[in-house]
């Protein structure tokens, strides 16, 4: 058994935080789809749950979004610390 435990909903608490930072930027799904050269329906369906996230496309969407995924990733797992 590791010593460290990933908390349960860590992916989904990714997700909400990378579709704020969307909002934020003031993009739109279809934007950030083709900034990454996605269709609009893989982000969709990243952000309502029906597909996960890899650890190389979350780096690739925090990027195009314009946040910085190890501050965001860090955050969010101090959080369950505290």
């Amino acid at each position: 058994m590791p010593a460290f435990s990933v908390p349960s909903d860590l992916h989904a608490r990714i997700v909400a935080a990378l579709t704020v930072a969307r909002r934020d930027a003031m993009l739109r799904q279809v934007d950030l789809a083709k900034r990454l050269g996605w269709q609009q329906a893989y982000v969709s369906r990243y952000e309502t749950g029906e597909r996960q996230l890899s650890v190389d496309e979350y780096v690739a969407v925090a990027l195009a979004i314009g946040v910085d995924p190890v501050a965001l990733l860090g955050e969010l797992l101090s959080q369950n610390c505290s």
